[in-house]
């Protein structure tokens, strides 16, 4: 890896990282509630919370992991366009 590959922290809070985790953690908490106590339409309420983290949120709760993904197809892709030419 390069310099410029690291990982960095952020240096600040982020707001709208927070937010989706806390929806997340209220699906994931309802979710096992509901597990525990056979309370099944607690089910219901975790499911559109987790839809709307999967459709919403995980852009911004996964930017780092796609961003990766991103350049590492955009290394696969020159390295097939090299490998065409020779």
């Amino acid at each position: 890896m390069n310099g410029e590959e690291k990982m960095t922290k952020p240096s600040k809070f982020d707001a709208k990282k927070a937010k989706w985790n806390l929806i997340l953690f209220s699906a994931t908490l309802l979710f096992t509630i509901s597990l525990a106590t056979g309370y099944v339409l607690l089910n219901i309420p975790a499911i559109i919370l987790a839809f709307l983290v999967y459709r919403y949120g995980k852009s911004i709760l996964f930017a780092d992991y796609y961003e990766r993904k991103r350049k590492s197809k955009e290394r696969f892709e020159l390295y097939k366009q090299k490998k065409n030419e020779v």
